[in-house]
């Protein structure tokens, strides 16, 4: 009997130290329709980042080992979502691709709420997509747009139980937030909508505008359209050191950001324009340790440090990512593979990108300069599939030379991701055995080009 009570004993004791094994993950699956597959990309604002593969029937599953309970940004092409995670749960995500808007919907914990964020990013998502019409309107009326706007979205929120403590709150003030950034923006929607530059919103319309706190932790940690606006600030300042001290672009935007007071606000762009520009930079060590010796954030500072080890692969002399069978304007397919025994010069553009459309008459002439010359030109264009015939239309109408190719799934292929290609246009310079000269080379429009050409005897 005594054993039976030992044994009981110790079996209580080991189920109560499995009970209490924190759970620090959340499962995440879904199943996107109508799609060939792609990269779904998780992120949030304190550093966490993971993609997780979409398989071409538009299943997937994974688990993500999350830093906190919060909004984590879910990215898959044009569908976006920022559901609300928490340690232990498990979140279902079902949409169809060619209908987002309408057909998006979360299940499983915390489901409810998801589904107010998904009709929210619904919402968002529509209103930029009609910008023109929404922006193309008198200050009254876009008031009246707006506020109508803000009170859809806190009527939702307001039906939504057992919301998270603390999260309604900070959530009615980035409904807020959102509405703000709309405003802010108008006034130059409107001149550009209607080509006109004297167009002025009254000085009530921009009151509450200025009158808004920069200084807030709590908002910048959960508002995207709050570190907007905050971004914009940073921005102003950027253009006037960038001017008055010549500073290049990075330099000065990183001495305005240093002169941001508060330390989570100053830390979160700093980390935010480095992500970025990094994989655009031709002295990464460099901007690497700028960014080390004023960032204060120990998580930011492992994620970026992760990222210069990853970008390596793209130095120079390393062979190049491979791009394979892309269609070709004049008929069936070329792969990189095809252009081995020259230079080869990318340009990776779009028809909708207007830097890029700057960049065609440079890119011409600089064609027609070496046209006899070891060297390839290649366009790349990442518009979409469906978008092929506008692609062409393009090519024609601008009587575009080199190597015209499209991608098979436009942003969403090995090529552009294993160059970490964020913005267009980007300019790519390998050498004749596939190696790369430059990961980012000097536009057509910049004397550096040709410079660039000269030193290689090209």
């Amino acid at each position: 009997m005594k054993k039976h009570i030992i044994l009981l004993l110790i079996l209580t004791v080991l189920w109560s130290c499995k009970k209490e094994i924190p759970v620090d993950y959340v499962i995440l699956t879904g199943n996107i329709n109508n799609t060939k597959g792609g990269e779904l990309k998780i992120s949030s604002i304190n550093g966490f980042k993971k993609t997780i593969n979409v398989k071409d029937t538009g299943t997937f599953s994974d688990t993500l080992y999350i830093l906190e309970n919060g909004l984590y940004n879910l990215q898959f092409n044009n569908i976006g979502v920022t559901p609300y995670l928490s340690k232990g749960a498990s979140v279902h995500l079902d949409v169809d691709a060619k209908q987002h808007t309408s057909t998006l919907k979360l299940s499983g914990d915390h489901a409810e709420l998801n589904n107010y964020f998904a009709y929210r990013a619904g919402k968002e998502y529509d209103f930029v997509m009609n910008r023109e019409a929404n922006y193309n309107m008198d200050e009254d009326a876009f008031v009246a747009k707006t506020d109508a706007f803000q009170k859809d979205l806190e009527t939702r929120l307001e039906a939504v139980e057992n919301i998270p403590e603390g999260l309604k709150a900070k959530e009615l003030r980035a409904i807020n937030y959102s509405r703000l950034t709309k405003k802010e923006i108008y006034e130059r929607m409107y001149n550009f909508l209607n080509k006109v530059r004297d167009f002025k919103v009254s000085e009530g319309f921009k009151k509450e505008l200025s009158e808004i706190s920069l200084d807030n932790t709590e908002d910048y940690l959960y508002s995207p359209d709050y570190r907007q606006m905050i971004s914009l600030d940073a921005m102003a300042k950027m253009a006037y050191y960038a001017q008055k001290d010549s500073l290049h672009y990075y330099e000065a935007q990183v001495k305005a950001v240093s002169e941001i007071k508060n330390e989570v606000i100053r830390n979160g762009e700093l980390y935010k324009n480095v992500s970025k520009f990094l994989t655009r930079s031709n002295n990464k060590e460099k901007d690497l340790n700028d960014f080390l010796e004023i960032s204060t954030n120990e998580n930011h500072k492992a994620s970026v440090k992760a990222l210069y080890e990853f970008l390596k692969v793209l130095d120079a002399g390393q062979p190049s990512p491979k791009f394979e069978n892309y269609e070709n304007y004049t008929g069936g397919t070329t792969s990189l593979s095809d252009l081995k025994g020259k230079y080869v010069y990318i340009d990776v553009w779009a028809t909708w990108c207007g830097p890029c459309k700057y960049e065609i008459p440079f890119l011409k002439k600089v064609e027609k300069q070496y046209h006899d010359k070891n060297i390839a030109f290649v366009s790349i264009s990442v518009d979409k599939q469906k978008d092929k015939d506008k692609w062409k239309k393009m090519i024609a109408e601008k009587e575009l030379g080199g190597i015209q190719l499209i991608t098979d799934n436009d942003f969403n292929t090995k090529f552009i991701s294993a160059y970490k290609i964020s913005g267009i246009p980007h300019f790519i310079l390998l050498d004749p055995e596939g190696n790369i000269v430059k990961s980012m080379a000097p536009r057509p429009s910049e004397e550096k080009l040709v410079e660039l050409f000269n030193e290689l005897n090209i």
